[in-house]
């Protein structure tokens, strides 16, 4: 006789966020981070890293409120690059934040996850160079060769914390903070771990990339207006601000993380990515595939269209994307698009690439905690073709129980996260 396989399959358990760390360049920690975001709070300035004067573009978000030696020690600090540094911190933001230490979970049974777009690789390249210049391979530093790698941050984190189970790093342009989260989840639906910490980090502050950004055409000129230049969905946006960043989450099974008492900020209730496999540069205006996205995401969690109270918008301030945006809110929503408020912190923040879509979770869990949609800054004069309600200029009350959360990257792989509150 047959045996269907799939008859005693288990349902999955439900993922929770208990914790949450962000290195903002507007507010380092959950709570400067969310009091800034709802007061509308910008965090870009001029560039204080380097000399940015010869550029068109001399704004950023640097993380002007963070000092590394604060979260570890002098060792690691000398040896590893910044993109370490900021994920090590956002892990132990998170795990204080989730009170995980406390939790007892065995340490094998605790994923880890970081995400990196650019890493750190200039931070160190000059000293490296000017040591084999002077003295020969030999006196370049031993860390050198995995210091600005992506996956340094993985391993820091997992040895700092105390993760022996599964690991991974992902690297997937702006998308990558959801994409860990998703990995996150699947591990614990999947009985690989009981919980996890994954997050993203990115260092974009440095001459090289802004060059190559000005030279792409995409950055913002507004230099003398900073907290004005990020102004997604506005008809005078005129490009994107860079900004470092990084976050993390601590993901639990429902069941464990109320059996142990912990607070519970939102369930993680679907996620979904997919491609246009069209263009590197150029987006489908008709947002067809982030439509796909958006929809997988409420399929894998049980949800419909009826269900998306709100929507944490990718908001990237380029004519392009918010036009990608628009049209994929109207084919996922139908006639509901102009009633659900959207909103985009990346007015405040900046672009941060693989952690803009966490910095975007930790704006979706604040809003379904306190019921405080954040707003959307700089958004003036809407551009007549993004017509939906942006939430512009100041927070809003509004009783959410179901969020959506996107993250759109360069050749257009986009993926979508579903967020719902619990009681």
């Amino acid at each position: 006789m047959a045996i269907n396989i799939h008859m005693h399959r288990p349902t999955p358990p439900s993922v929770v966020i208990t914790g949450l760390g962000i290195l903002a360049c507007n507010g380092i920690g959950r709570r400067p981070y969310w009091d800034a975001i709802r007061a509308g709070r910008s965090g870009i300035r001029r560039i204080q890293r380097f000399d940015a004067s010869d550029l068109p573009n001399q704004i950023a978000g640097e993380l002007w409120d963070f000092d590394p030696a604060d979260f570890m020690s002098k060792r690691t600090l000398k040896n590893w690059h910044r993109h370490v540094h900021q994920a090590v911190a956002a892990s132990r933001l998170a795990v204080a934040d989730g009170d995980l230490a406390k939790a007892g979970y065995d340490s094998e049974r605790l994923a880890g996850a970081m995400g990196t777009s650019v890493g750190s690789p200039n931070e160190m390249y000059k000293t490296y160079m000017d040591a084999y210049r002077s003295g020969g391979y030999k006196k370049v530093s031993k860390f050198a060769s995995s210091a600005f790698s992506g996956h340094s941050a993985t391993v820091h984190v997992t040895i700092d914390i105390g993760l022996r189970g599964p690991a991974m790093t992902i690297s997937s342009g702006c998308a990558t903070g959801l994409d860990v989260l998703a990995w996150g989840t699947e591990q614990i639906r999947h009985g690989r771990a009981d919980a996890a910490l994954v997050g993203a980090t990115e260092c974009p502050i440095f001459m090289e990339s802004i060059v190559a950004a000005c030279s792409l055409g995409i950055l913002s000129k507004r230099n003398d207006e900073p907290a004005k230049a990020m102004r997604p969905f506005d008809r005078y946006r005129d490009g994107i601000v860079l900004s470092e960043a990084a976050c993390a989450l601590v993901l639990e099974r429902e069941d464990t993380a109320r059996a142990r008492g912990a607070r519970i900020l939102a369930e993680v209730a679907g996620n979904g990515s997919t491609a246009e496999a069209r263009n590197p540069l150029i987006l489908d205006p008709e947002g067809r595939a982030l439509a796909r996205a958006c929809e997988a995401a409420l399929l894998d969690g049980g949800l419909s269209s009826d269900d998306v109270d709100y929507i944490q918008a990718h908001g990237a301030s380029l004519d392009m994307y918010d036009r990608c945006e628009t049209s994929a809110y109207k084919r996922v929503l139908g006639d509901r698009a102009y009633r659900v408020p959207v909103s985009a912190v990346k007015s405040m923040v900046g672009q941060s690439y693989a952690a803009g879509g966490l910095l975007g979770v930790g704006a979706a869990l604040c809003t379904l905690s306190e019921g405080v949609v954040t707003p959307t800054l700089n958004l003036d004069e809407p551009d007549p073709r993004c017509d939906l309600d942006y939430v512009p200029h100041h927070a809003r009350l509004n009783d959410i129980g179901t969020a959506l959360v996107t993250a759109m990257s360069f050749g257009g792989t986009h993926s979508a996260t579903v967020l719902r509150r619990v009681a």
